[in-house]
């Protein structure tokens, strides 16, 4: 009679270790895509400085190599903004 309670005892800790493994798995298997922020939020063509205000300083940089604008990687981030910003009204 021991042994059947024994039994029962490990078949339900093994499945409540089982299952709450799966679960772990299903949550992390499923990666969550952030998108990342747009220059030109409003799609008009124009970024204004407000816009870029609302970048990081690495996305301001990421923005500016990808539009082949040269930016001081080490200046501060409204240095960057004001860079880009002026080689954009051009």
């Amino acid at each position: 009679m021991e042994y059947v309670i024994l039994a029962i005892v490990v078949i339900g800790v093994g499945y409540y270790f089982l299952s709450s493994k799966n679960n772990d798995n299903d949550v992390s298997s499923t990666p969550t895509e952030t998108s990342a922020p747009v220059a030109d939020a409003n799609n008009n063509g124009i970024t204004s400085k407000a816009e870029l205000k609302k970048l990081t300083k690495v996305q301001l940089v990421d923005f500016a190599e990808k539009n082949n604008l040269k930016v001081k990687k080490s200046g501060t981030k409204a240095a960057v903004i004001n860079e880009i910003h002026s080689q954009l009204k051009k």
